[in-house]
């Protein structure tokens, strides 16, 4: 917010709270009067640029909305799969990172003689992580290139539950390597010497923003059991056992 021009904001213009249909994005300017910033959020992931910003009577000429009004939240879901898709991607890299280098303290460093990369008890954690990574790094790669070959709306539609499976499993996962490099890197691996610290209090965020895992396990379910997706027209033609 301290370089934005403007601000998305997204507000309800008609229906009842929880409706779909009623929610407008309109266009402020940073610096258009009534805008505020109240505060500057202290944050995991300092230093931080996120602020909490009130808007009070501020005046807005009447074409100042993007898309349709009452349309908003179509809009928003046009994109948010392109974030969560590059937040997953994002994370998996730092993952991967997490577990190389570890292996590469692993097999340096030799306490009392004899490498760290020796004992299972270091092994058998990367070899978990590993394996997610990779079999993570498929999906990514198909939901992506799936992805790029619908529209926005089909995404939402066919698509949406893998991209949330992408999501939330690669930012769970990249916490879970930040924190096994950290502790197989001992003292060293939690100091600032060291990136892992800052990847986990970074990516951890991810498991908030763009949706919290909840809601892209949420999502998944939906899809999987017939409430949403490909799979609500097979589901309620089906006879009731």
């Amino acid at each position: 917010m301290h370089v934005a021009t403007h601000a998305m904001v997204f507000a309800r213009t008609s229906g009842e709270d929880g409706d779909a249909k009623g929610i407008t994005c309109f266009i402020v300017p940073a610096d258009a009067p009534g805008v505020k910033i109240e505060e500057w959020l202290w944050t995991f992931n300092m230093p931080t640029d996120h602020p909490r910003v009130s808007f009070t009577d501020v005046w807005l000429p009447e074409d100042s909305y993007w898309g349709e009004v009452d349309r908003g939240l179509g809009l928003g879901q046009s994109f948010v799969h392109q974030n969560r898709i590059r937040q997953a991607a994002s994370s998996l890299g730092a993952a991967v990172y997490c577990i190389e280098e570890s292996v590469k303290y692993a097999r340096a460093r030799k306490p009392f003689g004899k490498p760290l990369s020796d004992n299972q008890a270091i092994q058998w954690p990367l070899v978990e992580l590993a394996t997610q990574t990779e079999m993570l790094r498929l999906l990514i790669r198909k939901t992506a290139w799936q992805m790029d070959r619908m529209d926005h709306k089909a995404v939402e539609r066919t698509l949406s539950d893998k991209v949330s499976m992408c999501n939330y499993w690669a930012n769970r996962l990249v916490c879970e390597a930040a924190d096994r490099a950290m502790q197989i890197h001992g003292g060293i691996g939690y100091s600032r010497h060291k990136p892992f610290e800052h990847i986990y209090r970074h990516h951890r965020r991810y498991r908030i923003t763009e949706g919290a895992e909840e809601i892209q396990m949420r999502k998944v379910a939906a899809f999987l059991f017939g409430y949403m997706g490909p799979r609500k027209a097979e589901f309620a033609k089906a006879p009731a056992a």
